[in-house]
């Protein structure tokens, strides 16, 4: 029993416990994951323990006639759980390996954008220079074209459909033929 004025043994096991924890704590922000690891590397292989455990009892369970007699449910129970832990067996595995292998497409794409944005800044400077350039540049108007004829294809489809008849004649040869 403890005293008046003195903790506990329990206490100073749970100030180490805490010490314990501060300490992983910091390493683990420090970048030093190798605790994590050996937590997940442990989960891993007891949900892959449980997991065969209890499919192997929902196994055993479907074969017996006493079980399946008394608690139906059971074996379907058992090989449920077994599937919840290869689930979180699955959850695990994909959480260490994006610890080892971190993403790094986040990186690449935002460099790309503002490597885009940076393309597109200089070719508005560019623009901007060749404009200012050419604006007190002196205009030609000495034109050395020539003015083209009427599209024959389309005046040939206007001649026959009417397009310049504004009276309504050419509906009345439609009519007629």
């Amino acid at each position: 029993m403890a005293r008046a004025g003195k903790l506990p043994p329990e206490a100073e096991n749970f100030t180490a416990i805490l010490d314990g924890v501060l300490e992983r704590t910091k390493n683990t922000k420090d970048g030093d994951w190798a605790d994590i690891e050996f937590i997940l590397h442990s989960q891993i292989a007891m949900l892959n323990t449980l997991a065969a455990n209890f499919m192997n009892k929902a196994l055993g369970g479907y074969e017996s006639p006493e079980v399946l007699g008394t608690f139906p449910q059971l074996p379907l129970e058992f090989a449920n759980l077994s599937l919840k832990c290869q689930s979180e067996m699955r959850k695990c595995v994909a959480l260490l390996h994006e610890i080892k292998n971190p993403r790094k497409p986040a990186t690449f794409i935002k460099n790309y954008v503002n490597q885009q944005l940076n393309q597109l800044q200089v070719e508005q400077e560019q623009m901007k220079q060749r404009l200012e350039a050419n604006n007190y540049a002196p205009v030609d108007f000495r034109s050395k074209g020539e003015a083209e004829a009427v599209d024959t294809a389309v005046a040939t489809v206007a001649a026959q459909r009417g397009a310049g008849d504004v009276r309504g004649e050419s509906d009345q040869l439609s009519e007629q033929l």
